[in-house]
């Protein structure tokens, strides 16, 4: 079966984990449903968390930010992410950075490593702990024209990448520690130079990532072995240098859909 390649900067990643575990690592009393998703793409909905009276709220939002301002809903297919490096002066992110900052949360996102005359691979990145990423995020709400349709809406933030992931990609997606979440979803409060220091390489030593199937290239392509890596030990990067650690995560996911 052929798949079309499809490879956007930061514009896939997965979502593999249960009520009990994102309630524990961020402190929420309410949840959506949760299911397994193996490989999430724009325009799709995403589980994304904002503070509202100094509380932790869940939301199922639109990936693909649609500013209140915009003619066309469309514009979301465009603004999936933003850059940190001019966040202060798009238009459709400036109002957002203001009041409308949260957390995307995901079990890993896809980069995909171009080798001249060879086909992009499609790499996997996690935690080695296996604990969910928070990534800094912006949303926003738009209402139709006729007031018929309301669309809510986000996107993540993206910047360069670390020392571990730049061989694969140039960018990563802005990964915040548990410190760092509490200033950014703090909208009653805003200190630009604060927040924009946030926006940097994770620069915690606690990633992995490994190749996985072409399979991913498609958006339609929702199995649990897009997660898995591929048998290709040669391009297996771990900061811990542990060759089974990616093998024991996925064997673990797969196990724990299984039960």
């Amino acid at each position: 079966m052929h798949f079309k390649e499809v490879t956007p900067m930061c514009g896939r990643f997965a979502l593999v984990t249960n009520e009990p575990i994102v309630r524990a690592q961020f402190h929420l009393d309410e949840l959506p449903e949760l299911l397994p998703r193996f490989n999430i793409a724009p325009s799709q909905p995403v589980l994304f968390l904002v503070e509202v009276d100094h509380q932790l709220k869940a939301l199922q939002l639109t990936w693909g930010l649609v500013p209140f301002w915009a003619k066309n809903k469309k514009i979301g297919s465009k603004m999936i992410n933003a850059h940190c490096e001019t966040i202060t002066s798009k238009p459709a992110f400036r109002q957002s950075f203001k009041t409308k900052r949260g957390l995307l949360l995901m079990s890993g996102f896809y980069e995909w490593h171009e080798t001249k005359n060879k086909p992009k691979q499609p790499f996997f990145i996690t935690r080695n702990d296996n604990q969910l990423l928070a990534i800094a995020g912006l949303w926003d709400s738009w209402q139709s024209e006729d007031g018929q349709e309301v669309v809510q809406s986000c996107c993540l933030i993206t910047t360069e990448a670390n020392r571990f992931l730049r061989p694969i990609r140039n960018r990563m997606p802005v990964i915040l520690t548990e410190k760092e979440q509490t200033l950014w979803l703090d909208t009653d409060h805003y200190n630009q130079a604060s927040l924009l220091s946030l926006l940097k390489p994770y620069d915690i030593d606690d990633l992995k990532a490994y190749p996985v199937s072409t399979r991913v290239n498609n958006a339609r392509y929702e199995e649990v072995d897009a997660i898995r890596p591929i048998q290709d030990k040669q391009h297996i990067l771990s900061e811990q240098k542990d060759e089974n650690t990616a093998t024991s995560w996925a064997s673990h996911r797969a196990f724990t859909l299984k039960k």
